[in-house]
């Protein structure tokens, strides 16, 4: 940002208000002086609205905002692959990655990095979630009617613009000098701080000279603090006054006794005219930051907690309000906001994804505990909360990475950020929901509505050089659009992305139906030995017989990919009324690969947690884990729907979806008689198989029998009507090795009159006899 030398700017100064001036900057009650087009986030040289919407740039946004948007998906995308590599990836893994698209050069920084792959991808998160620093396009004049569907557009493209009257800014304005005044800083538990305004605004404006401007910003919380609803006539008339006040500090008008009255302050008489400008705009977001501003530019407070999202942390100007209008509110609050954050109901982070993560009971319980006394999230899962042992010895990180930052320890054993935000959160909005009830029984509306902004901005348009900007939706375009023809202010109006069509929807989820099918044939590269320059050599697999049967594999984070035509079962079941099928899919060995669950009828929430989740257990077969553990996990789980389960011949009750599911892969695929409830050979219509009555016995699936044959279906034994292959195979053999020289006799196609078989052949010693191959009988022939 463009800034003067402080000894040229300083130098009109004297040395005592030079320490006025730094030290207000010290504080944080107002910024360092700057050229105005650094201090606002608008752009200062708008565009006429009345003009063609297309040559207004509203198009232009749209494609800035489509290529902002597309930046964002890359970064994210480009992290997220690296992230999967891990901290030390094999060369196999990063020639996996360059053919999964992951670019040449990304690799190459990743190996350079000091962190690898998780410090470039930390880069790209970063980058990817900067605030956007463009300043806002303004549009002034009125709008058309054939621009405001143009306008509609582009804010349902996620783009953010202004509308207002900029015209009575001088031509200069832009580079014109400025300071940013955050007005909560000059309201005290004794009220407004009268002389501290009278002592640093006539030297921010001689220093800003005539064509100076002050910016103010932080009414809405300057109003709560005075105590005042932000919405009521009360708030008006403080507002006023307040406004005022700045005014007359700063151009060294007069400030009358009734509106000295009505703030407790003293009136003053004007002594030295100075026509430094006033003016309400919104700032950019690195000076509303460096401000802490709790409110911005005449809007009322929306969040109410403290910088640090401390659920127990409330903003000052909270604390002001309720001490001033409602003090015993404050001390009710304090503790109901202690009880909010007690719950260990966290949405993202439940117990069982964090054991599942690595972390133990015990290290759960301090984490939830550290939450319950008011830790926010990020400290619940430090290293200070955890302890240096857990960290270092369960999770394998370095504790020192995560002295503070619980977030970055959550993400490095694979909470996604989105787990991460939601469980913030629903922290935060617990809170939220407390402090809104405070507010509400105190006489306070926590969520005023756009209106107490117009009105407000009527009152203190006469003091500002241009009309204040305030904030609005991308949903009130209509109302900002009526109330600008009877009302003086400007607006910025910020968009929400509207979401894809029902054709892309349904053309993405083909697409990734596709590449799921398409990855299960995805042809794998030979591994390098050679380990990957930058990280070292991790030790080589040895390689285990995976206990579900599944092919053995020689490194445990490769996965064994199922043929194209693969075999598996379809089973149809219902499960407490509600309709599943499940099918599988089996590696050549017979082992199970992958399940599809389909449940036609349910919800569409319910049904997609479903499909992804049999998804996740495939990856999982295919993966090496065993199918036993999952059958470990998952079975007697309960919840809805469960109950009597019809169409299986070996379960009858299940007491959910996973436990009916999960006991009928293991009944089929590992043979766990115990968790059937009908004896073997026996169907669900009492009728039984032959297994017992000794009619025949029980064959075991051979590995040649596996190839062409269903494991599951036939669950592990050869069915009546299958011809076992090996046994054929080796009659076949015998019969080949018979002598050819063998006679073989030559049968005259009658029957025998003993016996009755076709099997008579001539006497080569007696043309007119014949004897019986069978019996032996002999007879004439023709009788």
């Amino acid at each position: 940002m463009t800034q003067q030398p402080e000894d040229t700017l300083y130098a009109p100064l004297s040395d005592a208000a030079k320490t006025i001036v730094t030290d207000a900057i010290d504080l944080r009650q107002i910024t360092p002086p700057m050229p105005l087009k650094d201090l606002t986030s608008l752009d200062l040289d708008p565009v006429e609205l009345t003009a063609s919407p297309c040559s207004a740039g509203l198009e232009d946004m749209q494609l800035e905002q489509a290529n902002a948007q597309i930046a964002l998906a890359g970064r994210l995308s480009l992290a997220e692959m690296l992230e999967r590599l891990g901290p030390s990836p094999r060369n196999e893994t990063l020639a996996e990655a360059l053919c999964a698209g992951l670019p040449e050069a990304i690799i190459e920084e990743a190996l350079r990095h000091p962190n690898g792959p998780e410090g470039v991808a930390a880069q790209l998160r970063a980058a990817a979630t900067e605030a956007d620093t463009r300043a806002i396009r303004v549009f002034s004049g009125s709008a058309p009617e054939d621009s405001i569907s143009a306008l509609r557009a582009t804010l349902a493209a996620g783009c953010t613009f202004a509308l207002a009257d900029m015209s009575a800014l001088a031509p200069t304005a832009a580079t014109a000098l400025a300071f940013g005044l955050y007005l909560p800083s000059f309201v005290t538990p004794d009220g407004v701080d009268a002389e501290g305004l009278s002592n640093l605004l006539p030297v921010c404006a001689e220093l800003l000279g005539d064509d100076g401007i002050l910016v103010v910003t932080g009414l809405g919380a300057a109003l709560m603090s005075l105590g005042a609803d932000y919405g009521s006539d009360d708030a008006q008339t403080l507002a006023d006054a307040l406004i005022h006040l700045v005014k007359a500090n700063l151009n060294g008008s007069t400030f009358p006794m009734v509106k000295a009255k009505r703030l407790g302050v003293a009136p003053f008489k004007g002594k030295a005219k100075r026509a430094t400008q006033l003016a309400i705009l919104p700032l950019r977001v690195e000076w509303s930051g460096w401000l802490a501003c709790e409110s911005e530019g005449i809007a009322p407070v929306l969040a109410y907690l403290g910088d640090e999202a401390d659920p127990t942390d409330l903003a000052n100007c909270v604390r002001l309000g309720l001490s001033r209008k409602a003090p015993d509110q404050l001390g009710l609050l304090l503790s109901n906001l202690a009880g909010a954050t007690g719950t260990c109901d966290i949405p993202g982070l439940d117990d069982a994804k964090l054991r599942d993560r690595g972390f133990s009971q015990g290290a759960i319980g301090r984490a939830k505990a550290a939450i319950a006394e008011g830790l926010p999230l990020n400290a619940a899962f430090s290293r200070w909360v955890l302890g240096d042992d857990f960290i270092r010895a369960e999770l394998d990180l370095n504790p020192e990475n995560y002295d503070t930052d619980g977030r970055a320890l959550l993400s490095a054993i694979g909470f996604a950020k989105r787990d991460i935000q939601d469980a913030e959160d629903a922290i935060n909005a617990r809170a939220g929901t407390v402090i809104n009830a405070a507010l509400e029984s105190a006489g306070f509306t926590a969520s005023p509505p756009f209106e107490s902004q117009i009105k407000l901005a009527d009152t203190l348009a006469a003091y500002l050089a241009v009309p204040p900007v305030l904030n609005a939706s991308s949903d009130t375009l209509d109302a900002v659009l009526s109330a600008m023809t009877s009302s003086t202010f400007g607006a910025v109006l910020s968009g929400q992305r509207s979401p894809a069509s029902d054709l892309v929807a349904e053309r993405m989820r083909h697409a990734l139906e596709l590449a799921r099918a398409m990855a299960d044939t995805e042809d794998r590269l030979p591994a390098d030995p050679a380990p990957s320059d930058g990280f070292a050599s991790e030790p080589e697999y040895a390689g285990t017989q995976i206990a579900s049967g599944a092919p053995e594999q020689s490194d445990p984070t490769r996965r064994t990919r199922l043929p194209d035509r693969r075999k598996g079962y379809i089973q149809k079941s219902t499960v407490g009324g509600h309709k599943v099928y499940l099918h599988t899919g089996e590696f050549d060995d017979g082992a199970l690969g992958e399940i599809f669950i389909d449940m036609h009828k349910e919800g569409a929430a319910f049904r997609s947690l479903m499909n992804n989740f049999a998804i996740a257990i495939s990856i999982g077969l295919q993966y090496g884990v065993p199918l036993d553990e999952f059958v470990d996990a998952f079975v007697f789980t309960r919840f809805e729907p469960a109950g009597e389960v019809t169409g299986n011949d070996r379960i009858t009750k299940a007491t959910s979806i996973l436990d009916y599911i999960f006991r009928e892969l293991a009944v089929s695929y590992l043979d766990r008689t115990d968790l059937a409830e009908i004896a073997d050979g026996v169907t669900h219509d009492g009728l039984g198989r032959g297994l017992e009555d000794g009619t025949r016995a029980p064959v075991e699936l051979t590995a040649e029998a596996a190839k062409v044959i269903s494991r599951g279906f036939s669950r592990g034994q050869l069915p009546d009507n299958i011809v076992i292959l090996d046994k054929k195979r080796g009659e076949m053999a015998d019969r080949d090795n018979v002598d050819d020289d063998t006679n073989t006799p030559d049968y005259i196609g009658e029957p025998c009159a003993e016996c009755g078989s076709f099997t008579l052949y001539k006497d080569e010693e007696n043309d007119v006899q014949a004897i019986c191959d069978a019996c032996g009988a002999e007879s004439s022939l023709g009788q």
